[in-house]
């Protein structure tokens, strides 16, 4: 019996189609989730057991584990409504039944089509958690290999994902208004239920000259333009790493930091433990100047070495605070975290990140040091207009001067780590961007799984003693970040920013994420009273996040 030509009567699919006609998708079986770099015999066991399985679920059915008749062959998984695939290894199996979400499945494939078949069962999907059942296998003692792959990022329309057009237009007329009084350039993309309603470039990726003046020819802003992510690299880089360590059972977040790093000894670092620079109360400063010579934490601090810097860091940044205190964000508790990884990778994290994550998952504009791996200047948009000078009121030897673009704008990160740190350092668009934030949904992305559900929310969970805080994310719980979420967000949402005019929101509650990009420091600073100054992009609405974020929930009915 043919699959193309004869379901039995008892099927209540609708529409019900192979992805590639009626012919089997080959070697599905042989996608790789996300490797690791292995040190040890039990490590490599320990990876060997987590890759066995591909996709958010993986399953071998019948089972009999469980002695409740309705456990065994049961299943959930998420999906979004019109989305999702089907895969089957049909193994030993002549039929298989198979009900999704009350819709009985019943094939019973020609052997032409082969053993190894795709289908698309977005005509009975829903959003969020979605239910899988085996109601029959033939003959006796066959088998079949069901997966279910996570969700993936496809295009929508606005007004079909229920967004009001009219709210929509405003939004853009006021980012346009705003690039018309001199803000720079943004990119904004929407993402509901898995489907992108909105991407927007709007303004210029360099517009300026150094000394402020417009550009006779300003460079135009395009969706896939690449921007300095900042402080957003510890969420997307650093963060993930993390989780996915922990995911293989290669960090526990709650060891001390000697664990891993063996030379953090002295003054109390021996009772720090990874969890702490997470939540930000480890007790160190905000920042320590190692790119300047004349630092207030002295001259032994200088350092234009990335391998100094580390070790710099590994045991003699001094403490401001007793740990388990108020959180204080801090990049030296993310540069840690960057040394935390390359200990137990043995890899530099960029190459660690970009060939075991993002070029897994296809994100070939998602790194770091665009410009020393083939990324053309003009693709990506431009930060500070005179080096690190902030208007010629701050000097330091090592600052090269001149349009910051292509290089991370954190001087930290670009002059004593060589554009490589954990707290700052990657480059992405908002596409790929998105397609990050996809993970921190699901723990996974098309094929490739990265963390469990339950990492996902030990993460995201705010902490007892600090409810804007995860471990790492910035949560809406309470309202006290509406001037990053909006007022709108619920509970459930969480994300970053970062200095150079990044946000992200992710909010499970209603499916949606927002990936806002900007090059909000590429604009002329200010003074402002004797001592103060401030980059004339940070006092624009687009700049300040908040409002764009409540008028994009203002348009989602």
């Amino acid at each position: 019996m043919s699959l193309c030509t004869s379901l039995k009567a008892t099927v209540l699919l609708i529409a019900l189609q192979l992805l590639v006609g009626c012919v089997s998708l080959q070697h599905w079986l042989a996608v790789s989730p996300l490797p690791v770099s292995q040190q040890t015999e039990q490590q490599q066991a320990v990876l060997s057991s987590m890759t066995s399985k591909v996709g958010q679920l993986d399953v071998n059915w019948p089972e009999t584990s469980s002695k409740r008749a309705l456990v065994n062959n049961h299943a959930s998984f998420w999906a979004y409504k019109g989305q999702g695939q089907l895969l089957l290894d049909l193994g030993t199996a002549q039929s298989v039944s198979l009900n999704i979400n009350g819709h009985v499945l019943s094939l019973s494939p020609s052997a032409s089509l082969g053993k190894q078949l795709a289908f698309d069962i977005g005509s009975v999907t829903r959003n969020g958690l979605n239910q899988l059942a085996l109601v029959d296998i033939q003959p006796l003692g066959a088998s079949v290999r069901v997966v279910l792959p996570y969700p993936m990022l496809q295009d929508g329309s606005a007004e079909q994902a229920g967004f009001s057009l009219t709210e929509l237009a405003q939004l853009d007329s006021l980012i346009n208004r705003e690039v018309a009084q001199g803000f720079p350039g943004a990119v904004l993309l929407i993402v509901k239920d898995g489907k992108v309603i909105k991407e927007t470039a709007y303004g210029y990726a360099n517009r300026y000259n150094s000394d402020g003046s417009p550009l006779a020819n300003p460079e135009p802003m395009h969706s896939n333009t690449l921007f300095d992510l900042a402080s957003n690299t510890k969420m997307y880089a650093t963060n993930y790493a993390i989780m996915h360590l922990v995911q293989l059972g290669l960090l526990d977040v709650n060891l001390p930091i000697q664990h891993y790093i063996n030379e953090y000894q002295g003054d109390g670092r021996e009772q720090r433990l990874v969890r702490d620079l997470l939540y930000h109360n480890a007790g160190y400063p905000p920042e320590v100047h190692f790119h300047r010579p004349d630092n207030r934490h002295g001259a032994m601090f200088y350092s234009l070495n990335r391998e100094r810097s580390m070790q710099l860091i590994a045991s003699k940044v001094p403490f401001e605070r007793e740990r388990g205190t108020k959180s204080i964000y801090s990049d030296i508790d993310y540069m840690l975290l960057g040394l935390v990884i390359e200990r137990i990778t043995g890899k530099r994290q960029d190459d660690y990140l970009e060939h075991s994550l993002y070029q897994p998952m296809g994100l070939n504009n998602t790194l770091f040091n665009p410009l020393r791996k083939g990324v053309p200047i003009t693709q990506i948009a431009a930060t500070e207009l005179d080096g690190n000078s902030r208007g010629g009121r701050v000097s330091f030897p090592a600052d090269k001067g001149g349009i910051v673009r292509g290089n991370v704008h954190d001087e930290k990160a670009r002059y004593a780590f060589d554009g490589v740190a954990g707290h700052a350092g990657l480059f992405s668009t908002a596409r790929e961007t998105a397609r990050l934030a996809m993970l921190a949904l699901h723990g996974g992305y098309n094929l490739t799984p990265v963390f469990s559900q339950a990492i996902l929310q030990q993460f995201v969970r705010p902490s007892v003693s600090d409810h804007t805080m995860g471990l790492g994310w910035r949560t809406a719980v309470g309202g006290d970040l509406n001037w990053h979420f909006g007022p709108y967000a619920s509970a459930y949402a969480f994300g970053h920013t970062g200095w150079t005019g990044t946000a992200t929101l992710i909010d499970p509650y209603y499916g949606l994420v927002v990936v806002l990009l900007t090059n909000k420091k590429h604009s002329a600073v200010i003074a402002e009273g004797e001592n103060s100054y401030y980059f004339a992009g940070d006092r624009f609405e687009t700049g300040m996040y908040g409002s764009i974020m409540s008028k994009i929930y203002q348009a989602m009915h």
